[in-house]
């Protein structure tokens, strides 16, 4: 059921159009498709506006190129706030902010149980980091570095 799930939110993640122009950020629902075998290392990103680890961190995730040695990155910023609150918080602070991956608001279900199910270590805090990479994956909780992030991602590569 895990692994399902787990598939389901990473295909859900890959099929989000682009996030520019701002007004273009999708609300992915994280129980529609189930994701394919792919090449591209895929990080993603738990953030919120009112977060401050959450907003210190993108600088770290906008250095992150589309491709680490050879292999194509696909970096998916996935936003936690309420999708009422597009327009008031998210837009307006895409305004002001450089965020230079694609940027996603997600549909969560009631409840954590999604939560558990991305990893049971998770304790639902943000900001926290996914990477998955031809079925291996990585779960961080906290903020993090690029020095960090460029590690965990050569070590799953």
């Amino acid at each position: 059921m895990r692994q399902l799930f787990l598939l389901i939110l990473w295909f859900s993640l890959l099929g989000a159009e682009a996030a520019h122009p701002v007004e273009n950020i999708p609300v992915a629902d994280l129980q529609e498709r189930i994701e394919t075998e792919s090449d591209t290392l895929f990080v993603v990103n738990f953030w919120a506006t009112w977060c401050q680890p959450c907003v210190k961190e993108i600088p770290e995730f906008n250095r992150i190129a589309p491709e680490l040695e050879g292999v194509p990155v696909k970096v998916l910023m996935a936003n936690l706030d309420f999708p009422n609150q597009k327009e008031a918080r998210l837009l307006p602070f895409l305004e002001r902010h450089e965020v230079s991956h694609e940027v996603l608001m997600l549909l969560t279900p009631r409840g954590g149980a999604w939560i558990e199910a991305l990893d049971p270590a998770w304790s639902g805090a943000i900001p926290a980091t996914i990477m998955h990479y031809k079925g291996k994956r990585f779960f961080y909780e906290g903020e993090a570095t690029y020095e960090q992030l460029e590690e965990w991602m050569k070590n799953l590569m």
